[in-house]
């Protein structure tokens, strides 16, 4: 009964769906202000982080040469 009188309203219904959208963009964006700002206050001299990091760079690397050698080789097989 309450839900039928509270969709007849139309200002009503815009006040509270405003009110929780409002409540909701200030809910994930405190979560996402916090996170940010933990990541920049976060203490980034971490060894095996940033080992963990460059063995992904190193990877890429070696990935990147060994498409570029599977590419010649498909070149020099199809003449």
């Amino acid at each position: 009964m309450i839900f039928k009188k509270y969709l007849k309203d139309p200002l009503s219904t815009i006040a509270v769906n405003t009110t929780i959208f409002i409540a909701g963009c200030l809910f994930f964006g405190s979560i996402a202000l916090f996170g940010i700002l933990s990541e920049l206050l976060s203490d980034n001299d971490n060894p095996i982080r940033n080992q963990h990091i460059q063995q992904h760079n190193n990877e890429q690397v070696k990935y990147d040469r060994m498409i570029q050698l599977l590419d010649s080789i498909n070149n020099k097989l199809n003449k």
